[in-house]
């Protein structure tokens, strides 16, 4: 008796379930008129109130993605909802959302990037770097290559600079003293005789002549000293030879003038021969006049022979003496031999009476 009892109540209130008003209809349902009224969930994509005998389309940037749905979610920044009944996706690489509700991502700007997916914006590329493609991670700028912040792609050093690691964002002027022939090269120094004076050059110019650079890295070339003489551009001055003597900048000795002398090396200038020597050798010392030669003069090579009736006895007479009266001159380079009877200066022979 009381089982048929319990039947009749639990019968009684589904039947009165099931004969809901429309009116009545939960939230994410709807509810069609008819004997029986089930209420039915809402697809993926829709969504009701309650008392909804349809189902509302979810607006355009809204998604549900389960049925029952009493509303819909605005799509989330960095994502795209492209069907409403589909979970929101989120950008893709290269691609950015910084809004909600959207259908679509925006593609980043030309020098920026996404370092990942579901970007709210893209970011700049950095200096030392190019940005080809938005979706790909910025690369570092080869050797010789430079950038800014922002930019596509990598620019070549100028001329007479040089960017030696990856990822420059300058390139480096070349300095003084060096040359810079390849732009993914450290400075080289100039080599021994070439110079430069100026930032950001390709090559060193060469010293000019009578001038030199002995060591690499020369800014300026020095002008070849006083009693030295400069032929090779690349090595120190040399002494000037002994026969020779050297003012500044000379790249070879200048002979000494005829008549004139030096044995040292060095020199800036030669000596004149004095009277009673000649020199016939510019290398050597002066010589002195023989017995029976003199010399009066500067700057001469050889020496005059004694005329007849004259004598020179010792070396280095400047003059030749007259043989005195009372005296003979037999042998210009003997002292005069005694004749009384010669009155006369000069004679060569001893006259008697």
């Amino acid at each position: 008796m009381f089982s048929l009892l319990l039947l009749s109540i639990i019968g009684c209130t589904l039947l009165q379930v099931n004969a809901l008003n429309v009116e009545d209809c939960p939230q994410g349902h709807y509810c069609t008129a008819g004997r029986a009224i089930t209420p039915i969930p809402c697809p993926p994509g829709t969504w009701s109130n309650a008392g909804a005998s349809k189902c509302e389309a979810c607006p355009i940037g809204y998604y549900s993605t389960k049925g029952g749905a009493s509303y819909c979610t605005q799509c989330e920044q960095g994502h795209f909802c492209e069907s409403a009944d589909l979970s929101p996706q989120p950008c893709p690489l290269g691609f950015y959302n910084n809004r909600l509700g959207q259908m679509e991502c925006t593609p980043c700007a030309p020098g920026t990037y996404t370092p990942a997916t579901a970007s709210v914006q893209c970011t700049i590329c950095p200096a030392g770097s190019s940005c080809t493609n938005a979706a790909v991670l910025p690369e570092k700028c080869p050797l010789g290559h430079y950038s800014s912040a922002g930019q596509i792609s990598c620019k070549a050093c100028s001329a007479g600079s040089y960017a030696t690691k990856n990822g420059s964002a300058k390139c480096n002027i070349c300095p003084v003293g060096n040359h810079c022939a390849k732009a993914d090269e450290n400075p080289k120094p100039c080599s021994p005789g070439t110079f430069n004076d100026l930032n950001g050059q390709v090559s060193c110019a060469a010293c000019a002549d009578g001038n030199y650079s002995a060591y690499p890295g020369a800014v300026v070339c020095d002008l070849c000293p006083i009693g030295s003489y400069c032929d090779e551009k690349s090595e120190a001055p040399k002494p000037c030879p002994a026969g020779s003597f050297c003012l500044e900048g000379q790249i070879m000795g200048t002979p000494c003038p005829t008549g004139y002398q030096t044995t040292l090396t060095g020199q800036s200038y030669c000596r004149i021969c004095s009277p009673g020597h000649y020199c016939p050798n510019p290398a050597g010392n002066p010589i002195l006049c023989q017995p029976g030669f003199a010399n009066d003069k500067h700057g001469r090579v050889e020496c005059d022979r004694c005329p007849s009736g004259s004598f020179a006895d010792v070396a280095g007479l400047a003059y030749c003496i007259t043989c005195p009266a009372g005296f003979v001159c037999t042998n210009t380079r003997s002292a005069p031999v005694a004749c009384p009877s010669n009155v006369a200066r000069g004679q060569t022979v001893c006259s008697s009476k």
